[in-house]
């Protein structure tokens, strides 16, 4: 436990012994929720004093208040990190939650000033959360005025949704993703929007927060709750040696068989509807895995629309492995079993190998898919042979050695003069692999292989000397990310095109004049409402003399 205090900031008084008791709520509700989900009272440790006195490391901040954004995260930890480094505390192999003073009050509104989130695994991470003399799960029951939260609200609402808002970020910094629950449950997942639900039964206003399942199950080997396992460093590795979906009764099923090393007990599905944004609304599905790797997994409440199914196998010694399948449910509530077929399989063992750079594996898989597919057009036959590619990539063309006879060429093969990405690294014809997702640009829910990575805030930047006449190029959001972006084009420092905001996957274009133009600037903004989840594509731009 830390407790961060800006250089123009006080500590609040009495602070320990009040975090003591938010920290000691969460905990039960954990408890709580562990024994309903059938793993007995299992939570975590609070480290304590020789006297049972919570440890709360004060830290003083080197700079005011508002030097502390919403996106300074990194900023926080690293002050936080080298005070308790020096204290011989070290935080990267810990849990760490860390109370920010970082609310700022002015006319009776609450501004959050400082990062307000989570991040990590099941064997360290950090939670960043705000401190206030209002915070105190004893004032979870009161009705009188004097919270803010989004608006005037009661003590026991901001009480709501500030240690639901500990609680929250926690569970991300134990490993937890978003998850929600059925609709035929009155609670609220605290890993969906439970965070703003948390403790309203007691005032009776609503049902209140539960931990879902399967939260429960990635904590039930989590080490701050199981303890440190001595097999825990061992690598994983996870595959379907077989699988059948089916559609019956309403619910999609997944039965099957999973070979693992170290063993998995059990398996998490996050089904998220694609048109809404974000991810908070992926419900959550669980099914237990016997010794010999069998399962069956039912998935129901399939509304009409795209889906994006996330599993998650959980292994004994606490990592998950990832798999992600793309599928959509017709208006008639049918669910396309196609992007379930074995082909999709062999391509996700390519795409594991492509992460590890095993181009002998890749290779292996294409011929695979090749002597399995029928056509050469096949989705999963077109991406390994792109996996491929990108194994062996050409060198980047300078466009002075461009022919004068060739009238088109494509940008993401060319030399940039400057490139820069905000998170990442800038990347040519695919995405960062992260979690379970492949590196395959794909925006409105097309697989492209020609583009750039442009996440926000970008720019790749080209030396046309005058002799291009047009550029052209799709634009969007990768599936499955929720940000919001303009794109821009820059022709010697005079913008050429400016587009609306954007916030989602649909596929847009543009052709663009840029005859005379010296230096051309593809860029992507945050559109003013920070950089999270801003991955911008742009898709298969070219330049045209």
């Amino acid at each position: 436990m830390a407790y961060f205090v800006p250089s123009d900031r006080t500590p609040i008084p009495g602070y320990v012994d009040r975090l003591d008791r938010v920290m000691t709520e969460v905990q039960g509700f954990y408890r709580t929720g562990m024994e309903a989900a059938g793993y007995g009272p299992m939570t975590f440790d609070l480290a304590r004093d020789k006297g049972g006195k919570l440890e709360v490391h004060l830290v003083r901040g080197k700079h005011p208040m508002r030097a502390y954004g919403r996106d300074d995260s990194s900023k926080v930890r690293a002050e936080v990190a080298s005070f308790l480094r020096s204290k011989g505390v070290e935080v990267d192999e810990r849990t760490l939650v860390i109370f920010e003073v970082l609310l700022e009050w002015k006319d009776g509104r609450a501004t959050e000033v400082g990062p307000y989130v989570g991040g990590g695994s099941h064997q360290a991470g950090t939670a960043w959360v705000f401190d206030d003399e209002r915070l105190d799960p004893g004032q979870l029951s009161s009705k009188a005025p004097g919270g803010y939260y989004g608006g005037p609200c009661s003590i026991g609402a901001f009480n709501s949704h500030y240690i639901g808002g500990v609680a929250h970020e926690l569970g991300h910094a134990l490993g937890l993703p978003h998850v929600a629950g059925p609709a035929s449950n009155p609670k609220h997942s605290l890993m969906g929007d439970g965070n703003h639900t948390y403790g309203e039964e007691l005032r009776g206003e609503g049902a209140g927060s539960y931990l879902h399942p399967a939260s429960a199950m990635l904590l039930a080997r989590c080490r701050p709750f199981a303890g440190q396992d001595e097999s825990e460093e061992l690598p994983v590795a996870c595959d379907f040696t077989h699988l059948q979906v089916t559609h019956r009764n309403g619910q999609l099923v997944l039965a099957g068989h999973l070979e693992a090393k170290p063993p998995v007990f059990g398996l998490v599905a996050y089904n998220d509807a694609l048109t809404i944004p974000g991810d908070y609304d992926a419900k959550g599905w669980i099914s237990a895995v016997d010794a010999s790797g069998r399962f069956e997994l039912s998935i129901g409440e399939l509304a009409p629309g795209p889906y994006e199914l996330r599993l998650q196998p959980c292994h004994t010694n606490g990592p998950t492995s990832r798999f992600a399948f793309k599928y959509t449910v017709s208006p008639q509530g049918v669910p396309d079993l196609k992007p379930f077929s074995p082909s999709v399989f062999v391509l996700q063992r390519a795409v594991k190998a492509y992460a590890r750079r095993d181009r002998s594996q890749v290779e292996t898989v294409t011929a695979e898919l090749e002597r399995q597919s029928q056509e050469a057009g096949d989705l999963a036959l077109r991406q390994a042979r792109h996996l491929r590619s990108l194994l062996q990539p050409n060198a980047p063309q300078s466009l002075s050695e461009v022919p004068a006879d060739q009238k088109q060429v494509g940008v993401s093969g060319l030399q940039f003069v400057e490139q820069s990405v905000g998170w990442g690294r800038p990347l040519r014809d695919q995405v960062l692999i992260e979690g379970a997702s492949s590196c395959f640009l794909q925006v409105d829910g097309q697989f492209h292989e020609r583009g750039l990575f442009a996440h926000a805030p970008s720019k790749y930047a080209l030396d046309l000397r005058g002799k291009w006449r047009r550029l052209t190029s799709g634009y969007g959001l990768q599936d499955g990310h929720s940000g919001s972006v303009v794109f821009v084009l820059r022709g010697d420092q005079r913008e050429l095109f400016r587009s609306e905001k954007i916030t989602d996957s649909r596929l847009r274009s543009l052709d663009v004049d840029v005859a005379g133009v010296d230096r051309l600037e593809l860029v992507v903004e945050d559109a003013g409402d920070g950089a999270s989840s801003d991955w911008g594509i742009w898709i298969s731009p070219s330049l045209q003399r």
